[in-house]
């Protein structure tokens, strides 16, 4: 009897032994995985709200919650093209799309009759007539991209953006990061003046053009469906203070204006600083709330072709994401009927 005790004894033992051993196991795997995968997992995570630099690695910023890398941007030397990539140390981007020295006179600005325009146009004409398709397109041959049909392009053909830097009177509003807000009115009566004064000193090449591209961006804050939301509300925005620069009371008085070709870019790919100045900022004066802020955007640009330190750079490069481009083609970008 004993004996049968004593074995029974260490049965349990052992089985308690194993059972503890099990549970120490668990506790390890609970315990100690996750956390290495929340602490990986947390490196990664940031808030939008916050300075980039205060969360990100350098070399990084927060889009849609993660800190994701910049792209390292090639250089351009002296008589090479600037479209895509900026200047080397000493060189700046001229208006023909190439770098040349600083203290070089710049060309004249390019117009219709400019090559640069000229070819522009050209390529994006033949954009175009490669993206008509159908059989009816081709029969009638002569009418252009529709509205829709631009669109698609701006969304599929990555050249469409740097194309576009070839219009010498292409415009830039800025808006405070979240306006407009859904189903809230903006801007104040103080604000519109100002917006609607800056736009109508450009009512000519406005009313001129034979195609207006309006591309709202929105910085990565939120989730992508919120920021796409929040772009096609800066672009109604700008369409609207547009129709008022020119003495229009509302949409349906566009008569035989430009077509209108709103789209809005998705924030995942959000542009970087030099790539705006390069290719979007141009000539013209910043439009943005205040006159205080298109002084301080200026001088921001100025200081990028310049190659100088950018104190606030995190903070612009937020600022030159949340924007509308008004974009408008001075040449008709339609097939000649034979």
């Amino acid at each position: 009897m004993a004996t049968a005790t004593d074995l029974t004894t260490r049965v349990l033992i052992a089985l308690t032994a194993a059972v503890w051993a099990m549970v120490l196991f668990v506790a390890y795997a609970v315990l100690s995985v996750p956390t290495a995968s929340v602490e990986e997992s947390a490196a990664q995570v940031c808030d939008p709200r916050r300075p980039d630099e205060e969360q990100c690695p350098d070399g990084q910023w927060c889009v849609h919650g993660q800190c994701t890398p910049h792209e390292e941007p090639q250089v351009a030397q002296r008589g090479e093209q600037c479209r895509d990539c900026p200047c080397d140390v000493g060189l700046q981007c001229g208006a023909d799309l190439r770098c040349r020295p600083r203290n070089e006179p710049e060309p004249p600005a390019p117009t219709c009759g400019d090559p640069a325009v000229e070819a522009a146009v050209a390529r994006l004409t033949q954009a175009c007539l490669q993206r008509r398709t159908s059989v009816q397109d081709r029969v009638e041959g002569g009418e252009g991209c529709s509205a829709d049909e631009w669109r698609a392009l701006l969304a599929d053909d990555d050249e469409m953006n740097s194309l576009l830097a070839a219009f010498p009177d292409r415009l830039a509003v800025y808006f405070p990061s979240g306006e407009p807000r859904a189903r809230q009115p903006w801007p104040d009566a103080s604000t519109r003046a100002h917006i609607v004064g800056e736009l109508a000193s450009h009512a000519k090449a406005l009313r001129d053009a034979k195609m207006l591209f309006v591309i709202g961006r929105s910085s990565p804050d939120g989730s992508p469906t919120d920021d796409h939301a929040l772009a096609l509300r800066r672009i109604n925005a700008v369409e609207r203070l547009i129709d008022q620069a020119l003495g229009r009371d509302k949409p349906s008085e566009r008569g035989q204006g430009p077509m209108l070709i709103g789209w809005g870019a998705p924030s995942d790919r959000p542009v970087a600083l030099e790539a705006f100045v390069r290719n979007y900022a141009g000539t013209q004066t910043p439009i943005a709330t205040t006159r205080e802020g298109s002084e301080r955007l200026a001088a921001a640009f100025a200081a990028v072709r310049a190659g100088e330190p950018i104190p606030a750079r995190r903070s612009l490069e937020r600022d030159v994401n949340r924007v509308v481009l008004v974009i408008p083609v001075p040449c008709a970008g339609t097939k000649e009927k034979p």
